[in-house]
């Protein structure tokens, strides 16, 4: 019984190929052939034909595409790398320090006399405090931007500059300040480490106006430890700027070298340093400013390479005229070159 549904035939919904009829001699007739297993192998290795995007095959565009995925991903992440840390390590140019040089001949009829046991006593510094304890760091509080442990580690590296370049007895005689060089910014340490190689007496290259030091081949260092009275602050200004000032007189005991003469040396420096969060996050600071008041000793350019004390003053008929004499301790220096006040 044929199945139900439409009708697949003709119009009288006969079979349309009913008609047909295959007998002995179509069959026969009929090409038969089956493949053998060498044609079937061959045959399913046949090329396939390939896509192609203009001109180029699919395939190729794919891998081009995914080698341009990666490296846009590299490139996005070295540049977030490289712009993080411009924010965090990297700074402005700067300029040079500027030096500020004031030397101090002895007062009239200066003479010490002997070396005695504590040549300190009997000076003004007598009762201070030895090295860096004299040195008195100020407040760590926060400030508008900056917080109180940030601060903190700006006075710090300040007073690590401070006695690294005043009160290291290699420096002293002569030596190098390794450990004060690597507080500065690179600018400013190549600075300084030019003025060593070739000092010029100029507010730029000498370098007695960044460190304390005496000609070793003139100058003893006596064993009395230097004294030292000072303070160091910070204060917040415009634009995220941290200073930090330093205020010490340091005093150092120093004799003649192969004679009798001996002498306190007096210098009294003032810095005005700069700091903000990039270089406090790299431990460098940045000068912009020092004077320096050093007595007693003569005005000459030498003095912007070693300092040169000298161990007697000048008679009152030989006391040439001069300027108005200062205070080293509490100095207010109108010029380069002045007299000494009163006996250091």
């Amino acid at each position: 019984m044929p199945p139900e549904g439409p009708n697949r035939g003709g119009p009288d919904g006969e079979d349309e190929f009913s008609a047909v009829v295959f007998d002995a001699t179509f069959v026969r007739a009929a090409d038969l052939h089956e493949p053998s297993a060498r044609e079937r192998l061959h045959a399913g290795k046949r090329p396939h034909r390939q896509r192609r995007v203009l001109g180029v095959r699919l395939r190729t565009l794919r891998g081009v595409a995914g080698v341009l995925v990666v490296l846009l991903v590299i490139g996005g992440a070295t540049f977030l790398g490289a712009r993080r840390a411009g924010t965090a390590g990297s700074h402005p140019e700067v300029g040079p320090a500027v030096l500020q040089r004031v030397s101090l001949t002895p007062p009239v009829d200066y003479a010490t006399g002997p070396l005695p046991a504590d040549p300190m006593a009997g000076g003004p510094a007598a009762g201070w405090a030895q090295g860096a304890a004299g040195i008195v760091i100020g407040e760590r509080r926060d400030s508008a931007h900056y917080s109180a442990g940030q601060v903190g580690q700006a006075l710090d590296l300040v007073r690590e500059f401070v006695v690294g370049s005043q009160l290291d007895p290699t420096v002293l005689g002569g030596g190098r300040p390794w450990a004060a060089l690597p507080l500065l910014r690179r600018e400013q340490r190549d600075q300084l480490g030019a003025a060593l190689v070739a000092p010029r007496d100029d507010d730029v290259s000498a370098p007695t106006g960044w460190i304390t030091r005496f000609d070793p081949a003139a100058i003893r260092v006596l064993d009395a430890a230097p004294r030292a009275a000072g303070t160091i602050t910070a204060a917040e200004h415009a634009q995220r700027d941290l200073v930090v000032t330093a205020d010490v007189v340091f005093v150092y005991a120093v004799a003649q070298f192969g004679g009798p003469g001996w002498t306190r040396f007096v210098v009294h420096r003032v810095w005005d340093f700069h700091t903000d969060a990039p270089m406090l996050h790299d431990g460098l600071l940045q000068v912009r400013r020092i004077l320096t008041v050093a007595g007693p000793q003569t005005c000459t350019p030498d003095n912007a390479t070693w300092f040169h004390p000298v161990f007697t003053g000048p008679t009152p008929a030989d006391a040439p005229p001069g300027p108005e004499q200062i205070d080293p301790f509490h100095p207010t220096p109108p010029t380069t070159c002045t007299r000494m006040a009163t006996t250091p």
